[in-house]
């Protein structure tokens, strides 16, 4: 039989994502060349590896998918040779398919991607940004090889690397009269308009912190955008709740904005990568975790967090 690695990874990236059109993209080639692939591979087995559905995609045979398994492990087996190749020559190259809930990738990837870049610049980043819980189950569906986000509901089957805990605080236009205050309460501001990230889980979050008091905001605006978000608490509209602050002062149209400590009683986040525990992690993988690590122990992302005790 002559098929080549090129061709079985061609038609195990069309099986994962159950489509030739975004299988192109991920590869950023035209779908005729993959069609191709499993065509020849058809034709020199004479079977079909996968059912066609007009406007559904792709289906892998019975076939098929016994023929995806061991394609599949001679692909992880030439990765692994490959990976002890470069190891001998002190290379460390491949990609990464990296998720990332969205209002954080501005804040933590370049300071991560940056560091990656300064040891190991042959590593290339695929970055996915989204919802926290949708970059799970992108996990979990191994569409990416690890998500960075925060700690929630994880299924038995992923891992999670701590990186920090963020406390929440409140932002407040810079001439609120609350904006000296050095801590704050919900009960100081509920009744006051509020700004929401109206994303599932923060919205989720958001409420859940007023309702340990027994409260209910007064939400007038609300956006999917954090800076979005901010621009309006820094206009003077109201004011809003975050996690995780730029690393770097920020400049507003109109105005600007404070932030200031929630007290210590309200729940914390922890964000950290997630990854599958059954997943087969290149070296590129573990570069990132480790610079990440590294990172960490460094305390690179302290200045991403608002505490009452900076020392704590």
């Amino acid at each position: 039989m002559r098929y080549t690695l090129k061709q079985l990874r061609y038609i195990e990236i069309a099986s994962r994502h159950r489509s030739i059109t975004n299988a192109s993209r991920e590869l950023n080639i035209s779908p005729s060349s993959i069609s191709a692939a499993i065509d020849a591979i058809e034709l020199e087995l004479s079977r079909k590896l996968f059912r066609r559905l007009p406007s559904k995609g792709i289906i892998p045979t019975q076939f098929g998918a016994s023929f995806l398994g061991h394609a599949r492990q001679l692909l992880k087996a030439h990765q692994t040779f490959e990976q002890s190749v470069d190891e001998q020559t002190n290379i460390v190259n491949g990609s990464i398919r990296m998720g990332c809930f969205t209002p954080a990738a501005p804040i933590l990837l370049p300071l991560i991607t940056r560091a990656l870049a300064d040891n190991y610049p042959d590593i290339s980043i695929h970055f996915m940004e989204g919802d926290n819980n949708a970059n799970i189950s992108r996990v979990t569906r191994n569409e990416i090889d690890m998500g960075l986000g925060f700690r929630s509901n994880l299924d038995e089957s992923l891992s999670f690397i701590p990186l920090f805990t963020a406390p929440p605080h409140i932002t407040l236009p810079i001439d609120h009269p609350l904006a000296k205050s050095d801590v704050l309460t919900l009960k100081d501001v509920y009744k006051e308009p509020m700004i929401l990230l109206d994303l599932q889980q923060t919205r989720d979050y958001m409420f859940s912190l007023f309702a340990e008091d027994d409260l209910t905001p007064r939400v007038i605006y609300s956006s999917k955008s954090a800076e979005m978000v901010r621009s309006m608490v820094a206009s003077g509209l109201g004011y809003s709740i975050f996690n995780l602050r730029p690393l770097k002062k920020q400049q507003y149209t109109v105005g600007d904005l404070v932030r200031i400590p929630l007290a210590p009683v309200y729940r914390t986040v922890e964000f950290g990568i997630v990854y599958r525990l059954d997943a087969f992690l290149s070296k590129a993988d573990n570069v990132f975790i480790e610079t990440c690590l590294q990172l960490r122990d460094n305390g690179a992302f302290n200045d991403a967090v608002l505490r009452i005790n900076p020392t704590e």
